[in-house]
């Protein structure tokens, strides 16, 4: 099955988020109901949604979805949203399509996540541009649109270290002064590797990889980084993301991140489910998680950010202000991307 990044933060929230859930309780007329401070264009997929009442999202962890219910229902008070987070989630739902069972209405995950569903004829053809999606942001003639990015980062902790100390460039972690100073979480250096890649070549990559292990004394976890960090046993975590930082500040850790000279960022897409339950509420899910609203509230909720170039996100500004360079995650390169990651995860496993 092609590669994914499956964690919208560190392996611990997703491990934990396995379980159904839905927004509380709503006690509502689909008639009486209007839509609030809501687009014309979304008001009208409103009236069509009321009858179905409800609205299922599939996504690979918690941290993506679990924040919708309850900002949905302050627009659409008459449609309520049952979200499932698992890691298995392409496979379950291959599954139940194989059963006869359609219990799913909306899919979110990463490109490299979505393909073995969208290979399958799984995913419904619409145009989003109708509701302000750029030609670039739509995937497999509209089976999938673009919504947020996993932007990988090296975090910091703030007691031991400022920011100013902490280089801009990839190649600057190799510097002797990190020695026993940087952490990597197991899952997430091989699949950063793979974007470096993408630009470097793999040749390079599996030095600097190497380089960071046996020269540097990286830490290679297998649990999560934020206890190393916390301990003040390493400093920095190399393969992290923007969301990992806004998840381990959440959880009382004082952490900053750098943006790098390049900047890779996977790709997260939504899709709408052929034969879904609830088509129209389906329809009009995506479309309200893809307008400016939603993906803002995306970013100061969940902390995942859309940057594309499309985007108002404060940290898409930060980055254009670094003068960074983004590596994307698109259909052209995931391909490549995933293979360079399996290469390298035998180098991190000291097996390459």
């Amino acid at each position: 099955m092609q590669d994914r990044i499956s964690r919208p933060s560190r392996r611990a929230v997703i491990a934990g988020a396995l379980a159904l859930g839905a927004a509380p309780a709503i006690i509502r007329s689909a008639s009486a109901q209007p839509a609030t401070s809501v687009s014309p264009k979304l008001a009208e997929l409103y009236e069509k949604a009321k009858p179905e009442g409800e609205v299922t999202i599939w996504a690979p962890g918690a941290p993506g979805v679990q924040w919708i219910p309850p900002e949905f229902a302050k627009r659409f008070p008459a449609v309520k949203v049952n979200w499932l987070g698992d890691q298995q989630a392409s496979s379950k739902m291959i599954a139940e399509k194989r059963a006869g069972r359609h219990a799913v209405d909306v899919w979110t995950f990463s490109l490299g996540g979505t393909l073995e569903v969208q290979k399958r004829g799984l995913l419904e053809k619409f145009d989003w541009r109708q509701y302000g999606a750029q030609d670039r942001d739509i995937f497999w003639d509209g089976e999938a649109v673009a919504n947020h990015n996993y932007v990988f980062v090296p975090i910091f902790a703030k007691a031991k270290l400022a920011k100013e100390q902490v280089p801009r460039a990839w190649d600057g972690l190799l510097d002797p002064q990190w020695n026993d100073k940087l952490v990597s979480d197991s899952f997430l250096l091989p699949r950063l590797g793979g974007y470096l890649a993408i630009d470097w070549g793999l040749e390079r990559t599996e030095r600097w990889i190497k380089a960071l292990i046996e020269q540097r004394k990286l830490l290679v976890a297998t649990s999560p980084v934020a206890n190393f960090l916390k301990s003040g046993e390493r400093q920095l975590a190399v393969a992290e993301s923007t969301g990992g930082a806004f998840l381990m500040n959440k959880d009382g850790l004082n952490v900053g991140y750098q943006i790098m000279e390049m900047v890779p960022a996977t790709q997260f897409v939504l899709g709408a489910v052929k034969q879904a339950p609830h088509p129209n509420a389906a329809r009009l899910l995506i479309a309200w998680l893809i307008s400016p609203e939603a993906k803002m509230l995306y970013e100061q909720v969940a902390g995942q950010p859309d940057i594309r170039a499309n985007s108002a996100s404060p940290l898409a500004q930060e980055i254009k202000a670094a003068g960074a360079r983004v590596i994307y995650e698109d259909v052209e390169t995931m391909n490549q991307r995933a293979e360079y990651y399996r290469k390298l995860m035998a180098v991190v496993r000291g097996q390459g």
